[in-house]
Order: structure tokens, then sequence, then C-alpha cells
């Protein structure tokens, strides 16, 4: 067998690798929703405690920012289509892409910096779950917003309405930094050893 054709069947095995794994995350994703919600009380929107920001921040620090946008999107608009939320469907696909380049780009830099420190990496990871949590709440915030005032409703209404629902997003957010600081260790470590 040529070297070529050696290199080509390595590279074969590296993309089906990728897929599989990038799938596994975005069915991971989806399950962390279906499985588990709890209601949260707000005035627009039905939101709920649950999960799958978790994985979709896990896939972010295992999978870098292109492949957990598409894991995160994938996992996460599923949910949607087969629970009757696809007018959730645009806010949620917007948010998601922002979210996983956006921290998935921080979280590779920063990994950098500590230069193989598993110490200064886990913090760093715990800081990047914090810094999702809190775009979350901007973009999901910005985008509600915008969809009530299309829907009538005047600024200040549209802005009040949201105001209220933001303590549930919260409550994700801080849910979601407690899920990575528990589980980014195990899950680093199981992802590095499958991925090899």
């Amino acid at each position: 067998m040529s070297e070529t054709s050696v290199h080509v069947n390595n590279t074969k095995q590296t993309n089906i690798k990728s897929i599989v794994i990038t799938a596994f995350f975005a069915a991971v994703i989806y399950l962390g929703i279906q499985a588990f919600r709890i209601p949260l009380p707000a005035a627009v929107g039905t939101p709920f405690l649950h999960f799958g920001h978790i994985f979709v921040m896990l896939a972010v620090l295992c999978l870098g920012p292109k492949r957990s946008t598409i894991a995160g999107v994938a996992g996460l608009i599923i949910f949607d289509i087969l629970n009757g939320y696809i007018h959730a469907i645009p806010n949620v696909f917007v948010s998601t892409v922002i979210k996983c380049l956006l921290v998935g780009a921080i979280f590779t830099v920063l990994k950098k910096k500590a230069d193989g420190n598993k110490k200064k990496e886990y913090i760093f990871a715990v800081i990047c779950a914090a810094i999702y949590g809190v775009t979350n709440i901007i973009v999901d915030f910005v985008f509600s917003t915008i969809e009530l005032m299309i829907a009538g409703s005047g600024l200040s209404a549209a802005i009040t309405a949201e105001l209220t629902s933001i303590p549930a997003t919260m409550i994700n957010a801080v849910f979601t930094v407690i899920g990575i600081a528990v589980l980014y260790v195990p899950v680093k470590n199981a992802y590095d050893r499958i991925a090899r």
C-alpha cells in the first residue's frame, strides 16, 4: 500500500470519527433536554431548566467552535421540532451559532494560553461557561424583544415582558456553569481517549 493511500485512509477514518462524535454530541444535547425538564415561571415563552446548555457547552469545549455549532444547532432544533417549539427555531438557531462560535473561539485562545496546565484549562472552561450563560441571556433578551415588537408590542412593553423572563434564563446560565464545573474533567478525559 502506498503512502498516499495510507494517508487517504487515515483522513477518511478521521473524518468519519469526527462526524460520529459530532452526531453523538447532537444526540446527547437533544436527550439532555428531552429527558430532564423543570418548568420555570416567565411572562414570555415556556422556559424550563434542562441539561441541554450544559451539553452544548461540553461540545464547545471538546469539539471546538465549528463542530459544536453543528452539534448544538442539530440537537436543539431536533428537540424543538419534536416537541412543538417550531416557533422558537429562529431564536435557537441564531443564539446557538453565536454562543458556540464566540465561546469556542475564546476557549481556543485560552486553552493555548493554559499551555497544557490542566488546572488553568479547567478554570478557563468554567469561565467560558459563564461567558456562554451571559451571552445566552443577552442574545435571548434581544431576539425575544424583537420578536415581541414584530408581533405588535411596543418597545417598552416588549422590554418589560422580557425583563420578567430573564430570571429563568439566568437560572439556566448558573446551572450551566455548575454543570461544567462538575462534568468538564471527566467528559474531557473520556473525549480525549475516544478522539485519538
